[in-house]
């Protein structure tokens, strides 16, 4: 409900609490992309009703500044996915680097799809780690994409019939934190 919520979605907020009564403790989020956005920028991660409440507020005034289209370029440019060894990779454009060692114009569908994967959960779907995972995972992003009427249905099978492609581990160059 991205671009039709208003920077909180208190029908995922109501589904998260009911789910989390239920089960007698935190089991499920509620927070919008928005919101995600600005815990990742402005606050940490303790769980506490102040913290999600200053997210709330925060959430909303992003909205209120900002477009719908500048906030997803925003997080897709700050999206945590993936780890190389000591430098976290953060971003699109740089995971489309460590992974495919290409820019995103120059990726196929589903190696597009697999950048889209890891954003459920980078280490658990790692290609590199984890080819299986990423796989699947790949695949059910195609999926959507066809049904999002993004990518036609022969070209989904197409694609789920491919590698994953990604490139060996790139080798790193440490850096000493007094160069950075």
């Amino acid at each position: 409900h991205f671009y039709s919520h208003i920077g909180i979605d208190p029908r995922a907020i109501g589904r998260a609490l009911w789910a989390d009564i239920r089960h007698g403790g935190v089991v499920q989020g509620g927070s919008t992309l928005t919101q995600q956005l600005v815990k990742n920028f402005f606050l940490d991660s303790e769980r506490t009703l102040t913290r999600k409440l200053n997210e709330a507020a925060m959430a909303l005034l992003l909205e209120w500044h900002y477009s719908k289209d500048d906030i997803l370029e925003t997080y897709m440019n700050e999206i945590y996915l993936g780890q190389d060894r000591e430098r976290a990779i953060h971003g699109f454009g740089l995971a489309s680097q460590f992974y495919f060692n290409r820019s995103l114009a120059e990726l196929s569908p589903q190696q597009q799809a697999l950048l889209v994967a890891l954003v459920k959960g980078p280490s658990y779907y790692d290609p590199r780690s984890h080819p299986d995972r990423a796989l699947a995972r790949r695949n059910l992003v195609l999926e959507q994409m066809a049904q999002a009427g993004l990518l036609p249905a022969d070209r989904v099978r197409t694609a789920e019939r491919q590698p994953l492609g990604v490139t060996p581990r790139p080798q790193s160059v440490a850096f000493h934190p007094a160069f950075l």
